[in-house]
């Protein structure tokens, strides 16, 4: 009999432990799991992701236009005859000062058809001028660029833009244009009419006005194609003066 109820209590004595010994393992897996998947906060501050930088958007060059190819056959010539000799705004010689005697006639004093158009005006052709290069807005800048495949400077903007539209080669060079056109005032703007700026007397930067008091061009290395205000600080100290350079 005391046998028997030793072999009893020893039994119990057992599940007893084997139950205690189950909740402690059933207790250390749920503190463990607790501690794993709560963080400190200086844990947590560590773990969050660094926020995604701002991409800046890339200028895209403007899409292909029908009549491109006008123009692309003009720089191409252009390119041919000048390509290896072209060195920018650093080897251009200011404007001859008004007065002074040049072996080139203006467009806008010629007794033809473009000095008469010039005279009265950019009319039609102005707003044609503008509207297209509405269309390059965004267009990247590119040193000796004439293609908005490519990109433009400034000079090789408006020699796109008369070859696109008009199918003229003018001069490739501000300092150039100016010895075909014919002077205007800043206050009789109109649209079409070419603006340059620069630095006593020497043309650094052309673009075409746009009307109220603005002007589209191609900017500087790193901006594109762009529409700016004459008044503009940097523009307004820089502001030599403006032609008009009717379409032949």
């Amino acid at each position: 009999m005391t046998l028997r109820n030793g072999r009893g209590t020893t039994s119990n004595v057992q599940t007893i432990l084997k139950a205690t010994t189950y909740s402690i393992t059933v207790l250390a897996a749920v503190a463990l799991f607790g501690a794993a998947g709560t963080l400190s906060p200086a844990s947590a501050q560590a773990s969050k992701a660094p926020p995604k930088a701002k991409i800046k958007p890339v200028a895209k060059a403007a899409p292909a236009d029908p009549t491109d190819r006008m123009a692309d056959e003009l720089n191409a010539r252009w390119q041919q005859d000048n390509g290896a000799a072209f060195s920018g705004f650093n080897a251009a010689t200011p404007a001859p000062a008004s007065g002074a005697n040049t072996a080139v006639t203006p467009a806008a004093f010629s007794t033809g058809p473009a000095g008469a158009a010039a005279a009265k005006g950019t009319g039609e052709w102005g707003d044609r001028l503008v509207s297209r290069a509405m269309n390059y807005l965004g267009t990247p800048y590119r040193y000796g660029g004439i293609s908005p495949s490519t990109g433009f400077d400034c000079s090789g903007f408006v020699y796109y833009l008369y070859g696109a539209v008009f199918g003229q080669r003018i001069p490739r060079m501000p300092h150039d244009m100016v010895r075909e056109a014919t002077p205007v005032a800043r206050s009789d703007l109109q649209k079409g009419d070419l603006v340059m700026f620069g630095y006593r007397g020497a043309i650094t930067h052309v673009g075409i006005y746009s009307g109220n008091g603005q002007f589209v061009h191609a900017t500087h290395r790193g901006s594109p194609v762009m529409v700016t205000s004459l008044d503009a600080d940097y523009y307004n100290t820089r502001y030599l003066k403006a032609v008009r350079l009717a379409p032949q």
